[in-house]
Protein backbone atom coordinates (compact mmCIF):
# COMPACT_ATOMS: atom_id res chain seq x y z
CA UNK A 1 0.00 0.00 0.00
CA UNK A 2 2.73 2.78 0.63
CA UNK A 3 4.17 2.34 -1.94
CA UNK A 4 1.51 2.21 -4.37
CA UNK A 5 1.40 5.53 -2.74
CA UNK A 6 4.41 6.17 -3.64
CA UNK A 7 4.50 5.19 -6.76
CA UNK A 8 1.13 7.42 -7.31
CA UNK A 9 2.79 10.72 -5.59
CA UNK A 10 6.08 10.43 -8.06
CA UNK A 11 3.67 9.12 -11.43
CA UNK A 12 1.89 13.00 -9.98
CA UNK A 13 4.95 14.67 -9.82
CA UNK A 14 6.57 13.77 -12.73
CA UNK A 15 3.04 14.66 -14.85
CA UNK A 16 3.09 18.07 -12.81
CA UNK A 17 6.12 18.66 -14.45
CA UNK A 18 4.96 17.98 -17.78
CA UNK A 19 1.81 19.71 -17.48
CA UNK A 20 0.24 22.28 -14.36
CA UNK A 21 -3.40 20.54 -14.83
CA UNK A 22 -2.23 17.01 -13.88
CA UNK A 23 -3.23 17.61 -9.89
CA UNK A 24 -6.26 19.77 -11.16
CA UNK A 25 -7.75 17.05 -13.28
CA UNK A 26 -7.19 14.16 -10.43
CA UNK A 27 -8.77 16.45 -7.84
CA UNK A 28 -11.65 16.45 -10.25
CA UNK A 29 -11.67 13.06 -11.10
CA UNK A 30 -11.50 12.15 -7.60
CA UNK A 31 -14.90 14.11 -7.40
CA UNK A 32 -16.38 11.96 -9.98
CA UNK A 33 -15.43 14.87 -12.75
CA UNK A 34 -14.14 14.10 -16.17
CA UNK A 35 -12.20 16.67 -18.13
CA UNK A 36 -14.35 16.62 -21.40
CA UNK A 37 -13.12 19.40 -23.33
CA UNK A 38 -10.00 21.41 -23.74
CA UNK A 39 -8.27 24.60 -25.43
CA UNK A 40 -5.82 26.60 -25.25
CA UNK A 41 -4.05 29.54 -25.95
CA UNK A 42 -0.87 31.38 -26.03
CA UNK A 43 -0.56 35.40 -25.25
CA UNK A 44 2.77 36.68 -24.86
CA UNK A 45 4.78 35.19 -22.01
CA UNK A 46 0.98 34.04 -20.68
CA UNK A 47 -0.72 31.13 -21.62
CA UNK A 48 -4.75 30.00 -21.23
CA UNK A 49 -6.43 27.25 -20.54
CA UNK A 50 -10.03 26.38 -20.52
CA UNK A 51 -11.97 23.01 -19.13
CA UNK A 52 -14.97 21.50 -18.84
CA UNK A 53 -15.26 18.99 -16.21
CA UNK A 54 -18.12 16.44 -16.66
CA UNK A 55 -20.07 14.56 -13.72
CA UNK A 56 -19.67 10.35 -14.84
CA UNK A 57 -23.08 10.62 -12.88
CA UNK A 58 -25.04 12.66 -14.88
CA UNK A 59 -25.43 16.14 -13.80
CA UNK A 60 -24.22 19.53 -14.74
CA UNK A 61 -21.23 20.44 -16.35
CA UNK A 62 -18.63 23.20 -14.89
CA UNK A 63 -16.34 25.23 -17.11
CA UNK A 64 -12.83 26.38 -15.35
CA UNK A 65 -10.34 28.78 -16.86
CA UNK A 66 -7.05 29.18 -16.19
CA UNK A 67 -3.94 31.45 -16.63
CA UNK A 68 -0.49 29.61 -16.31
CA UNK A 69 2.65 31.43 -15.59
CA UNK A 70 5.86 29.99 -14.91
CA UNK A 71 4.41 26.78 -15.06
CA UNK A 72 1.61 27.22 -12.70
CA UNK A 73 -1.87 27.44 -13.39
CA UNK A 74 -4.21 30.08 -11.64
CA UNK A 75 -7.96 29.71 -11.49
CA UNK A 76 -9.19 33.13 -13.87
CA UNK A 77 -13.39 32.19 -14.17
CA UNK A 78 -15.21 29.71 -13.04
CA UNK A 79 -18.70 28.36 -14.60
CA UNK A 80 -20.25 25.97 -12.03
CA UNK A 81 -23.80 24.58 -12.93
CA UNK A 82 -26.17 21.34 -12.12
CA UNK A 83 -28.41 21.02 -14.93
CA UNK A 84 -26.47 22.83 -18.00
CA UNK A 85 -24.48 21.25 -20.56
CA UNK A 86 -21.60 23.08 -21.57
CA UNK A 87 -19.53 23.11 -24.80
CA UNK A 88 -17.20 25.08 -26.54
CA UNK A 89 -18.63 27.32 -29.40
CA UNK A 90 -18.27 24.93 -32.85
CA UNK A 91 -16.95 28.31 -34.68
CA UNK A 92 -12.88 29.27 -34.26
CA UNK A 93 -14.64 31.91 -31.71
CA UNK A 94 -14.40 28.65 -29.58
CA UNK A 95 -10.72 28.01 -30.15
CA UNK A 96 -9.33 31.48 -28.39
CA UNK A 97 -9.57 33.91 -31.00
CA UNK A 98 -8.14 37.36 -31.33
CA UNK A 99 -11.74 39.12 -32.07
CA UNK A 100 -10.90 42.45 -30.80
CA UNK A 101 -7.11 43.09 -32.40
CA UNK A 102 -6.25 45.04 -28.64
CA UNK A 103 -3.83 42.30 -26.78
CA UNK A 104 -6.62 40.08 -25.63
CA UNK A 105 -7.86 36.82 -26.43
CA UNK A 106 -11.36 36.08 -26.51
CA UNK A 107 -12.75 32.21 -25.99
CA UNK A 108 -16.83 31.16 -26.58
CA UNK A 109 -18.67 28.63 -25.13
CA UNK A 110 -22.46 27.30 -24.70
CA UNK A 111 -24.41 26.54 -22.40
CA UNK A 112 -27.49 24.61 -23.23
CA UNK A 113 -31.13 23.70 -20.82
CA UNK A 114 -32.50 20.70 -22.29
CA UNK A 115 -35.25 21.13 -20.08
CA UNK A 116 -36.01 24.54 -21.18
CA UNK A 117 -34.67 23.80 -25.00
CA UNK A 118 -32.80 26.87 -24.14
CA UNK A 119 -29.05 27.88 -25.22
CA UNK A 120 -26.66 30.78 -24.61
CA UNK A 121 -24.01 31.91 -25.85
CA UNK A 122 -21.23 33.12 -23.75
CA UNK A 123 -17.89 35.31 -24.59
CA UNK A 124 -14.99 35.38 -22.39
CA UNK A 125 -12.05 38.08 -22.85
CA UNK A 126 -8.99 37.31 -21.54
CA UNK A 127 -5.87 40.08 -20.84
CA UNK A 128 -2.93 38.96 -18.60
CA UNK A 129 -4.45 37.95 -15.20
CA UNK A 130 -8.02 39.01 -15.99
CA UNK A 131 -10.69 36.80 -17.27
CA UNK A 132 -14.19 38.05 -17.98
CA UNK A 133 -17.62 37.36 -19.30
CA UNK A 134 -18.43 40.25 -21.68
CA UNK A 135 -21.77 39.13 -23.10
CA UNK A 136 -24.36 36.82 -23.24
CA UNK A 137 -26.72 35.89 -26.24
CA UNK A 138 -29.74 33.63 -25.99
CA UNK A 139 -29.96 31.39 -28.68
CA UNK A 140 -26.72 33.16 -30.31
CA UNK A 141 -24.46 31.73 -32.90
CA UNK A 142 -21.55 33.53 -34.82
CA UNK A 143 -22.00 34.56 -38.57
CA UNK A 144 -19.64 36.49 -41.14
CA UNK A 145 -21.63 38.86 -43.06
CA UNK A 146 -20.35 41.59 -45.48
CA UNK A 147 -19.53 43.97 -42.98
CA UNK A 148 -17.99 41.38 -40.92
CA UNK A 149 -18.23 38.93 -38.17
CA UNK A 150 -21.77 39.22 -35.80
CA UNK A 151 -23.51 37.31 -33.20
CA UNK A 152 -26.89 36.62 -34.01
CA UNK A 153 -28.69 36.50 -31.02
CA UNK A 154 -32.44 35.57 -30.34
CA UNK A 155 -34.40 36.49 -27.61
CA UNK A 156 -38.20 36.15 -26.79
CA UNK A 157 -39.90 39.52 -25.30
CA UNK A 158 -43.25 38.06 -25.18
CA UNK A 159 -41.99 34.77 -23.20
CA UNK A 160 -40.86 31.31 -23.43
CA UNK A 161 -44.33 30.30 -23.68
CA UNK A 162 -46.31 32.78 -25.07
CA UNK A 163 -50.47 31.85 -24.68
CA UNK A 164 -53.35 33.39 -26.58
CA UNK A 165 -57.05 32.33 -26.60
CA UNK A 166 -60.38 32.57 -25.11
CA UNK A 167 -63.14 30.11 -25.03
CA UNK A 168 -63.63 29.40 -28.62
CA UNK A 169 -59.78 29.11 -29.22
CA UNK A 170 -56.26 29.03 -27.99
CA UNK A 171 -52.72 28.09 -28.94
CA UNK A 172 -49.37 28.35 -27.44
CA UNK A 173 -46.20 29.69 -29.27
CA UNK A 174 -42.21 28.95 -28.69
CA UNK A 175 -41.06 30.34 -31.73
CA UNK A 176 -41.90 34.31 -31.47
CA UNK A 177 -38.38 35.10 -31.86
CA UNK A 178 -36.79 38.65 -31.92
CA UNK A 179 -33.02 38.24 -34.20
CA UNK A 180 -30.90 40.94 -33.11
CA UNK A 181 -26.95 41.22 -34.39
CA UNK A 182 -24.45 42.22 -32.56
CA UNK A 183 -20.52 43.11 -33.36
CA UNK A 184 -17.55 43.10 -31.33
CA UNK A 185 -16.54 46.50 -30.36
CA UNK A 186 -13.98 47.84 -27.93
CA UNK A 187 -13.77 44.88 -25.84
CA UNK A 188 -17.87 44.06 -26.33
CA UNK A 189 -20.28 44.07 -28.46
CA UNK A 190 -22.32 47.08 -30.09
CA UNK A 191 -25.54 45.83 -31.46
CA UNK A 192 -25.53 46.57 -35.60
CA UNK A 193 -29.01 45.44 -36.29
CA UNK A 194 -29.94 48.60 -38.49
CA UNK A 195 -26.43 48.67 -40.54
CA UNK A 196 -27.41 44.75 -41.62
CA UNK A 197 -30.76 45.49 -43.63
CA UNK A 198 -29.90 42.42 -46.30
CA UNK A 199 -29.81 39.91 -43.43
CA UNK A 200 -33.08 40.97 -42.31
CA UNK A 201 -34.28 40.67 -46.12
CA UNK A 202 -33.42 37.58 -46.20
CA UNK A 203 -35.08 36.30 -43.31
CA UNK A 204 -38.49 37.80 -43.68
CA UNK A 205 -37.89 35.60 -47.56
CA UNK A 206 -37.61 32.71 -46.08
CA UNK A 207 -40.01 33.25 -43.23
CA UNK A 208 -42.81 34.32 -45.51
CA UNK A 209 -42.01 30.54 -47.47
CA UNK A 210 -42.64 29.11 -44.30
CA UNK A 211 -45.81 30.80 -43.54
CA UNK A 212 -46.86 30.32 -46.86
CA UNK A 213 -46.59 26.29 -45.85
CA UNK A 214 -47.83 26.33 -42.26
CA UNK A 215 -50.82 28.35 -43.36
CA UNK A 216 -52.37 25.30 -45.39
CA UNK A 217 -53.27 23.57 -42.00
CA UNK A 218 -53.59 26.47 -39.27
CA UNK A 219 -55.99 24.59 -36.93
CA UNK A 220 -52.42 22.11 -36.26
CA UNK A 221 -50.05 24.50 -37.00
CA UNK A 222 -51.32 27.85 -35.23
CA UNK A 223 -48.74 27.84 -32.69
CA UNK A 224 -45.67 27.98 -35.25
CA UNK A 225 -47.32 30.28 -37.32
CA UNK A 226 -47.88 32.78 -34.99
CA UNK A 227 -44.42 32.72 -33.50
CA UNK A 228 -42.78 32.91 -37.28
CA UNK A 229 -45.60 35.67 -38.31
CA UNK A 230 -44.48 38.02 -34.84
CA UNK A 231 -40.84 37.06 -35.11
CA UNK A 232 -41.40 38.32 -39.10
CA UNK A 233 -43.24 41.47 -37.89
CA UNK A 234 -39.64 42.56 -35.66
CA UNK A 235 -37.64 41.79 -38.74
CA UNK A 236 -39.96 43.90 -40.80
CA UNK A 237 -39.30 46.50 -37.42
CA UNK A 238 -35.61 46.76 -37.54
CA UNK A 239 -36.47 47.96 -41.64
CA UNK A 240 -38.21 51.10 -40.40
CA UNK A 241 -41.18 49.43 -41.96
CA UNK A 242 -43.33 47.95 -38.80
CA UNK A 243 -46.43 48.97 -39.96
CA UNK A 244 -45.84 46.64 -43.34
CA UNK A 245 -44.94 43.70 -40.76
CA UNK A 246 -47.86 44.53 -38.45
CA UNK A 247 -50.39 44.23 -41.54
CA UNK A 248 -48.87 41.23 -42.49
CA UNK A 249 -48.86 39.78 -39.11
CA UNK A 250 -52.77 40.49 -38.90
CA UNK A 251 -53.56 38.26 -41.25
CA UNK A 252 -53.16 35.18 -38.56
CA UNK A 253 -56.05 36.97 -37.26
CA UNK A 254 -58.55 36.25 -40.62
CA UNK A 255 -61.02 34.09 -40.69
CA UNK A 256 -64.23 33.25 -43.01
CA UNK A 257 -66.92 35.70 -43.26
CA UNK A 258 -69.40 33.03 -42.56
CA UNK A 259 -67.67 31.91 -39.55
CA UNK A 260 -69.87 32.15 -35.72
CA UNK A 261 -69.54 35.61 -33.95
CA UNK A 262 -68.39 34.30 -30.92
CA UNK A 263 -65.07 32.75 -33.22
CA UNK A 264 -65.25 36.27 -34.97
CA UNK A 265 -65.22 38.07 -30.82
CA UNK A 266 -62.83 35.54 -30.02
CA UNK A 267 -60.15 36.36 -32.76
CA UNK A 268 -60.82 40.11 -32.30
CA UNK A 269 -59.49 40.08 -28.51
CA UNK A 270 -56.94 37.61 -29.34
CA UNK A 271 -55.56 40.96 -31.61
CA UNK A 272 -56.36 43.56 -29.72
CA UNK A 273 -54.41 41.21 -26.91
CA UNK A 274 -51.32 41.11 -28.97
CA UNK A 275 -51.51 44.58 -30.51
CA UNK A 276 -51.38 45.46 -26.73
CA UNK A 277 -48.01 43.43 -26.16
CA UNK A 278 -46.80 44.31 -28.83
CA UNK A 279 -47.27 48.01 -28.42
CA UNK A 280 -48.76 48.85 -31.38
CA UNK A 281 -49.75 52.35 -32.67
CA UNK A 282 -52.80 53.33 -32.40
CA UNK A 283 -52.68 54.96 -35.74
CA UNK A 284 -52.39 51.87 -37.27
CA UNK A 285 -55.29 49.62 -38.56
Amino acid sequence: MILASLLAAASLAAAEAVSPFAAIDLAWLNKGYNARERVSGTNGDLSSSAVIYTPAEGGGDRLEVYVVAKGKAYLGFTHPSTVERLEFDPSPAGRFADMYHDGSLTVAYRATRASLGATELNVLRWKRFKIERVATFPEGRFLRLESGPVVAARELPLGRYLSMGCEDFGTISRTAFKTTLHAPRDGGFRDVSAKNPGFYTDEIARKEKALARLKGDLEKNAGEYLGLAISTYYDYSVLGRGREGWKRLREFFKIPPMAPASVKTCMASMEKDLRGKLEIPAAWP
